[in-house]
């Protein structure tokens, strides 16, 4: 769960305690579901919220984060916030954010080119591969020579299996971006190609985020916090444009 402070100013809070429970959880989706962006909401449960909010993040996938305090016999406060308002405090936390975001990126540009509209296609394939290939610097040379792996010969281990994905996908964005370089294609020689890296990408996103990230997460526990900070630093810096001469 990425980090929030919580307010201090109960009243402003709304009061649920002595809700049962499908009240309560009614009340506070609703309040989750209309939070905009810049905007928080605070509340007060009687009963731990861990596995309440944990379920209602899963159900509102994930778009908001949120902060639990304590308040000995008056209950627990709680505090919501959209989760684009918060920065990511770990490693697996921005690398996943940075997966949506991705993902929300290659959608549009997808829609675009369907619909032919190839002088706008072309900017934003730009934009995509750019956040693409600096997604790939991180993950193969900030993140894999820190929390490095064992690898087995036949190449079928977690670190290795991202490892080649990424080469395939990166090869399947040079010929998507090498229809664009000598001008404005037609969109049926563009759509085909994006459905081969689309395929490749979910496939690859699935397998990173089920096999390897769960084996780092553990991996980053064992790192001193300092260690666990300068490696988050630098990714936020690679992903934002600080590496990008070295860009594969």
């Amino acid at each position: 769960m990425e980090a929030l402070q919580c307010p201090t100013d109960l009243a402003h809070c709304i009061d649920l305690r002595g809700s049962d429970a499908l009240t309560a959880r009614s009340r506070v989706y609703r309040l989750a579901h209309e939070l905009s962006p810049g905007g928080s909401v605070a509340f007060l449960l009687d009963v731990a919220p861990g596995s309440f909010m944990e379920s209602l993040g899963q159900q509102l996938r994930h778009r908001i984060c949120w902060k639990a305090s304590a308040l000995g016999q008056d209950g627990w406060l709680v505090e919501l916030r959209p989760r684009e308002d918060v920065e990511p405090d770990t490693l697996m936390a921005l690398l996943g954010r940075d997966h949506e975001r991705l993902d929300r990126l290659f959608a549009e540009l997808l829609q675009e080119a369907n619909a032919g509209k190839m002088s706008t296609t072309a900017p934003m394939l730009a934009d995509y591969a750019l956040g693409l290939r600096r997604h790939v610097h991180v993950e193969n040379l900030v993140i894999t020579p820190v929390l490095d792996l064992p690898r087995d010969v036949a190449r079928r281990d977690p670190l290795s299996t991202m490892l080649d994905d990424h080469d395939r996908i990166l090869e399947e964005l040079h010929l998507l971006l090498g229809l664009f370089s000598e001008g404005l294609p037609e969109a049926w020689e563009v759509t085909p190609f994006m459905a081969m890296l689309s395929g490749a990408l979910a496939k690859h996103e699935g397998r990173e985020e089920q096999g390897l990230f769960p084996v780092w997460d553990m991996r980053l526990k064992s790192l001193q916090d300092a260690e666990r900070k300068a490696l988050l630093d630098r990714a936020k810096d690679v992903l934002g444009g600080a590496e990008d001469a070295a860009l594969a």
